[in-house]
């Protein structure tokens, strides 16, 4: 510790203190433009000039670290003077067009100026022009040149924390400004944190300008509704209208970083496709109706399913609803519908009821419900089975920060490079289905595991009944995985969603828990945290919307489980287990299927099996959808419900990391449509249910009394922040699971595998028209070395095609893709990628043509 003085004040800071962060800490202003936190020290505005006893000439404060005894002056007339004089200069050059720069108001220059400025400008030269007019870098940024002040936070955010390097600065002096590769930002990720740190208006957000200043805006801070990060967002809204997003400054998991799809692609809550009014099929098409009629509709077709019961009714969630809605989702189903089979995922065809319960263990005590900051703090990271480059971009943004300022031992095993690669210790390429041969491998190298448990044996006989010894590639990466883990004192491991989609996910999960309590065994600390590509998948896990699983992961066949939840539903619950949704999907081509209830979820679009689910869909005796837009499963239903977006309803979302964050409306539903909460009450009713008091804060106050991990917690005391769910149950004892391995395997042609993209996320970002803009079409990723095999060159047009369909895009070339691996994102409608797949066949083989 350092004791130092700063206009006075003593206190005793932590060695290696910025002077800056000192102050800051007293309460004491020192004015910046280069400095932000997360960012390395630049010292180049020379603002933050202070006086240091003993020392001849004024320091940054930004720059200059504290020291034992040390005395600082902030606030002398040589600081000030100093202060006036780089004002000076910056405005010497600087236009003088505030009424018409988007950032006036809220322009850290403006405010500088009148709190430290002289108040008049000596200097009467010409002003330096780069440009005669503003240059769009890209579809979302603008560049105004003049305005820059060199302060290098745009360049220094996008080098060391997105990690993109896709600006930079020429020249030097007062002549020095920033740029793309020739003028442009066309290969960029379109973030636009750029434009969120700069302090003046240099660069500015092309969706935003000129629509208005900061005091027209009604501002709401909520969460984010694509990814599970749990991203903060800042809504702005003029007369009801979106007009932008923000993210504040050191505010949640994200501080002042977005995604482009957080940034730029909220405005999908105003897509073309909104559902206006309810529709009812008659006479083979959709017809308008109002709210009674559709619930009259409903329970006309419905009732006679209900009272038969038998296994012809079921439902799908989807886990970007808030907590609210998926509970009261599953208690429709339940008590009004009196089935258990429930779903919440229509992507994971290949994971089925084994993975579930694999989920449940590994929820119940290594899944580490804190901040990521802190799961991050850990001596080496495994990322398995994400692309967090594309899925998760904030959360990779934190990776790249522990691994270059900590030394963070990272390595990453996925099928799809991502920046984070250049960061890591060592990267796998593999294909899907060896996750639980590789973390077997690894667990069983770890020096001392062959004794934490009694059963090891047999896990390592199982290991090599796989394979006697790993690929090369794979024995490269576990050696070194190996010796880091084994000499770790804690060890985080991320899991994408990626696995879900393996016919392994089963066995791989069952590993994932066996390395964690085998790393613990040796007296390590060992957390796992998934890296969900959806906002509350974790919600509608832990709140029932599962087969065979009540809320907290209790099974429903037991019925001292059953009784606190017929209590206080005020109902007997069926106690089968219930089908997921591929179950539902066979019994509905079978024709055993009454009825199908689909509520924010789009699986004619997204599940993997598209000649099943379309065949399926248009069987089902009654198809009811509940959605803010019009989808393709929609298109089929016989039923469709209006539905807010995460933007018009209140409620909350749990992110990865187990925090249950609040969601705040920016405007009332649009159109006819309602909360969520509210039709699932008016269909209960139309069938003789009552679904009890569905506010938010009833509803969750009933979550909190019946679900173990969300005891004690209140709509009212999550705060800003919000609050941490906690493990429902301690770890259990005995031996480690045995799952059979899949042998690591080599492609002997190509094998392809779907995703998110960087601009994309399911259907709900087709309906964004920037994120369109910016990605409009499908297209077919591989790598150079393959592609010049099949004669193809980049931007070539091609056919992908599998055993059961094929699909048209374009190419795209990328030298760090796996040579026998090919890549489809799965969002675009009109593309169908889904067609190509078929049930449990994850990756699949295709061929790839010139079209």
């Amino acid at each position: 510790m350092a004791k130092i003085t700063i206009d006075g004040n003593t206190r005793e800071v932590a060695d290696g203190t910025l002077i800056l962060e000192a102050a800051m800490e007293q309460g004491i202003d020192i004015p910046t433009f280069c400095y932000m936190a997360r960012l390395a020290p630049l010292a180049s505005c020379r603002m933050c000039l202070v006086e240091i006893e003993g020392q001849g000439k004024l320091q940054p404060s930004c720059a200059t670290t504290v020291a034992d005894g040390m005395v600082v002056r902030t606030d002398t007339p040589l600081v000030a003077e100093t202060r006036k004089s780089m004002l000076e200069l910056l405005l010497a050059n600087h236009p003088l067009d505030c009424p018409v720069c988007d950032k006036s108001g809220e322009c850290e220059l403006q405010d500088q100026v009148f709190e430290y400025g002289a108040g008049e400008a000596r200097f009467q030269d010409q002003k330096r022009v780069f440009y005669s007019k503003d240059i769009d870098l890209n579809p979302v940024i603008i560049f105004n040149a003049q305005r820059c002040i060199q302060c290098q936070r745009c360049v220094r955010i996008c080098e060391e924390v997105v990690g993109a390097v896709a600006l930079g600065t020429v020249e030097k002096g007062m002549d020095t400004k920033v740029t793309g590769f020739e003028n442009s930002l066309a290969g960029c990720d379109h973030c636009g944190n750029c434009i969120e740190v700069c302090p003046v208006g240099a660069l500015m957000s092309t969706p935003y300008r000129y629509k208005a200043r900061p005091w027209d805006l009604k501002e709401t801070d909520t969460i984010c509704p694509y990814c599970g990060t749990g991203c903060h967002l800042s809504i702005s809204v003029r007369d009801g209208q979106l007009s932008r997003v923000r993210s504040k400054y050191e505010t949640g998991v994200n501080g002042e970083t977005l995604c482009v799809k957080g940034r730029f692609g909220i405005d999908f809550i105003d897509g073309d496709n909104r559902l206006r009014t309810p529709l009812v099929r008659k006479e083979g098409g959709l017809t308008a109706v109002s709210w009674e009629e559709a619930a009259a509709f409903i329970a006309e077709r419905a009732d006679g399913a209900i009272e038969k019961g038998g296994s012809g009714l079921g439902g799908l969630a989807s886990p970007r609803l808030n907590n609210e809605s998926l509970y009261l989702f599953q208690k429709l189903m339940r008590t009004a519908f009196r089935t258990n089979s429930i779903d919440s995922s229509s992507r994971w065809s290949a994971a089925g009821p084994g993975a579930y319960q694999s989920l449940e263990g590994l929820f119940g005590g290594l899944y580490a419900r804190r901040s990521l900051h802190q799961v991050l703090e850990a001596d080496c990271i495994l990322i398995l089975g994400a692309t967090v480059t594309d899925e998760t971009p904030v959360t990779e943004y934190m990776v790249r920060g522990v691994a270059r300022s900590r030394g963070t031992k990272l390595f990453i095993a996925s099928a799809r490079p991502s920046r984070l690669d250049s960061e890591a210790i060592s990267s796998l390429r593999f294909v899907p289905g060896a996750e639980a041969y590789l973390l077997s491998a690894l667990l069983n190298g770890i020096e001392g595991a062959e004794k934490t448990f009694a059963n090891m044996g047999a896990l390592k006989k199982s290991l090599l009944k796989a394979a006697k010894t790993p690929p090369p590639e794979f024995g490269e990466f576990l050696e070194k995985a190996r010796t880091a883990f084994g000499a770790a004192e804690s060890v985080t491991l991320l899991i994408g969603a990626d696995l879900l989609r393996s016919p392994g996910a089963a066995a791989a999960l069952s590993m994932v828990h066996g390395l964690g309590r085998v790393l613990d065994a040796l007296g390590k600390r060992a957390e796992v945290q998934f890296l969900f590509d959806r906002p509350n998948q974790m919600g509608a896990w832990e709140l029932g919307v599962l087969p065979g699983l009540l809320p907290g992961w209790r099974p429903v066949g037991d019925a001292a489980v059953r009784a606190p939840f017929e209590e206080a539903w005020g109902a007997s619950l069926p106690a089968d287990s219930g089908a997921d949704f591929r179950r539902m999907l066979e019994r509905s081509e079978a024709g055993k299927m009454d009825v199908l209830y689909v509520a924010g979820s789009d699986p004619l679009l997204s599940y993997p099996d598209g000649g099943l689910v379309e065949s399926a869909l248009s069987k089902a005796r009654l198809l009811i959808v509940q959605d803010a837009f019009m989808t393709g499963t929609a298109r089929l239903a016989d039923v469709v419900l209006p539905a807010a977006t995460f933007a018009e309803e209140p409620g909350t979302f749990t992110n990865n990391e187990g925090k249950v964050q609040e969601l705040r409306p920016i405007r009332r539903p649009a159109f006819e449509s309602k909360p969520n909460a509210e039709i699932f009450a008016l269909v209960a009713e139309a069938l003789g249910r009552d679904l009890g008091p569905v506010s938010p804060d009833a509803v969750f106050a009933e979550i909190a009394h019946l679900v173990p991990s969300y005891r004690g917690l209140s709509r009212d005391g999550l705060g800003d922040d919000g609050s941490y769910t906690r493990p429902f149950a301690e770890e259990n004892g005995g031996d480690l699971d045995d799952p059979p391995l899949a042998a690591p395997r080599r492609t002997k042609g190509l094998e392809l595998v779907t995703g998110d993209s960087m601009f994309h996320s399911g259907y709900l970002s087709g309906n964004s028209p920037v994120l369109g803009n910016l990605s409009a079409k499908a297209y077919v990723e591989m790598n150079p070395d393959a592609a010049a095999g099949l004669e193809l060159a980049d931007g070539s047009g091609v056919v992908v095609r599998s055993s059961h369909g094929e699909m048209k895009a374009r190419l795209k070339l990328n030298k760090r893709f796996p040579a026998g691996v090919v890549f489809v994102p799965d969002n675009f409608a009109d593309a169908r990628l889904n067609r190509l797949l078929k049930h449990g066949e994850y990756p699949c083989p295709v061929e790839v043509q010139r079209e």
